[in-house]
């Protein structure tokens, strides 16, 4: 169990560090300022730390993975509600099943 752990978790690392080089540089400079809703303090915003390129992620940088076995899907345009619910199929495996519901 602690192996599986182990490697789910070095998966995770390495899918995080994936997702923040895949994030543009102006986009990574956000994890770098100021905290969010917090007032401003002094007159002008205070300045960015330089961030290097090749640096992995920043300890502000989070990656949230979902893992869902339902999704409710609504489009207010058309009105349509569709629901999605991963299930097992005949043959052992898994698979997204949809159903159109009432809105």
């Amino acid at each position: 169990m602690f192996s599986c752990s182990l490697s789910l978790s070095n998966f995770m690392i390495q899918q995080r560090e994936k997702s923040w080089f895949a994030s543009s540089l102006k986009s990574r400079f956000q994890y770098l300022g100021p905290a969010p809703r917090l007032p401003v303090v002094g007159k002008e915003p205070r300045k960015v730390n330089h961030l290097d390129q090749s640096a992995g992620p920043v300890d502000t940088f989070c990656l949230l993975v979902f893992d869902p076995d339902q999704v409710d899907y609504v489009n207010l345009k058309s009105n349509e509600r569709l629901l999605f619910t991963f299930r097992p199929t005949g043959d052992g495996c898994q698979s997204w099943m949809s159903e159109k519901i009432n809105p």
